[in-house]
């Protein structure tokens, strides 16, 4: 059967067609009237017909409107709470529809200047300048995002180090996706954002420092003395440092004569030619004040692990659980070469706490981009398998584990900032 596309309307501040078969009809969001937005595409996914420049909203299953006429496909879970309730989104539907929706006008969008046809959505070059990253994934589904705080999880393409200490990027750099102009990251093509709800267990942070015990003995700082006063001199040429040399070879010796006795340095050596210290102990019945001393020898990498429980209510969240274990599977498995000789470097991960106004959680620490290293589902965690009617599971369990790419810095930390910042 011929496809009937409707005439455009608007709903809320968007224009729609409808695209009926005779059983169902596609709910198709159309930029002519109201241009498509950057939230819109990157929700939307696989939904959205980057050819057509539209978005299939929703799909009405019943034409017959009856309890839950309407199945999501690239629409928000906002949009979709108002269509399922809302009675002039239904009675628009039906009118798009041909049903015949008593006392039901609504304007199109040619009809109102503010919604001029736009200029098409492309850059200088002629490229698209709208997000290219999936779509957006969450669970639970359908709840007030204003009225909760969440985990948001994006993938981003890994960017090797460079050698180039000028560009930003270097071994010595942070690798910050956020910074896009620093580093040139970029969101993974096809990539999903997700939001997660806030895990318990998984609001820990730890931060060590790395110091070691180190000895330095006084015959030993002697000659370490003498190499010192050698590099000092040899920027200026190598009579310099052989200079330099002298200078503290002869401060050295003599430092050595007036504290220790010449019997004691001749057991040192011996001891060091045989690689035993217990030579010197034995011919002189002392030991050498070895000044002990806690050094720092580097930071180390944080690290963050969450477990969520994913328990679906119905089918449209079955296959949002689905979609987002798919999702941390596949950004943190690597690629293969086009020619299968190398290995790439999986996707690298931002996560943020998100406060429920959207922005980030004021009392919550900040993470660097991380690594996924582990990722784990358990199909049966509660020690028995369980399905619904579909063969989806009942319950799902997720471990996941991220490690930073880079150290917490003293520059990372601001005082005088309201947040915890890192």
């Amino acid at each position: 059967m011929a496809v009937i596309t409707s005439d455009p309307f608007l709903l809320g501040d968007k224009s729609f067609v409808t695209k009926s078969d005779g059983n169902t009809a596609l709910v198709t969001r159309i930029a002519k009237g109201k241009s498509l937005t950057e939230a819109e595409i990157e929700a939307a996914g696989n939904f959205y017909n980057k050819a057509l420049g539209e978005i299939d909203y929703a799909e009405i299953y019943n034409l017959d409107f009856g309890a839950n006429f309407l199945s999501k496909k690239g629409a928000s879970d906002e949009w979709m709470g108002t269509a399922l309730t809302d009675p002039m989104y239904k009675d628009a539907f039906k009118k798009a529809t041909g049903k015949n929706s008593p006392n039901i006008s609504f304007i199109s969008p040619e009809t109102l200047s503010s919604f001029a046809s736009p200029a098409n959505n492309t850059d200088s070059n002629g490229k698209s300048n709208l997000s290219k990253g999936g779509s957006i994934l969450r669970y639970p589904k359908n709840v007030d995002q204003k009225n909760y705080d969440f985990l948001k999880v994006c993938a981003y393409e890994y960017k090797p180090r460079a050698f180039n200490t000028d560009d930003g990027n270097s071994l010595t750099g942070d690798y910050d996706p956020s910074n896009e102009m620093k580093n040139m990251t970029r969101k993974a093509k096809g990539a999903h954002t997700v939001y997660l709800p806030m895990e318990p267990q998984g609001l820990t942070e730890g931060n060590t420092a790395n110091w070691n015990q180190d000895e330095l003995d006084a015959i030993t700082a002697g000659f370490a003395a003498m190499a010192g006063g050698a590099v000092e001199g040899a920027k200026d040429g190598m009579a310099a440092a052989a200079s330099k040399f002298m200078e503290a070879s002869a401060q050295t010796g003599k430092t050595l004569t007036d504290a220790i006795n010449p019997e004691d340095v001749a057991a040192f050596f011996a001891g060091k030619a045989v690689g035993n210290k217990g030579i010197f102990t034995r011919a002189t019945g002392k030991v050498m004040n070895n000044n002990l001393e806690l050094l720092f020898s580097g930071p180390s990498l944080r690290t963050f692990n969450y477990n969520f429980r994913f328990t679906p209510r119905d089918k449209n969240e079955a296959n949002e659980i689905r979609r987002i274990i798919k999702f941390f599977k596949a950004a943190m498995a690597p690629k293969i070469s086009e020619k299968k000789m190398f290995l790439e470097s999986p996707h690298v991960f931002k996560l943020q706490y998100i406060f429920k106004n959207g922005d980030q959680h004021p009392f919550l620490n900040k993470i660097k981009t991380c690594a996924c290293t582990n990722f784990t589902v358990q199909y049966a965690p509660d020690g028995s398998y369980m399905t619904y009617d579909d063969g989806s599971m009942t319950s799902y369990t997720v471990s996941l584990s991220f490690g930073e790419l880079n150290p917490i810095y003293n520059e990372d930390i601001d005082e005088s900032s309201n947040d915890m910042g890192y």
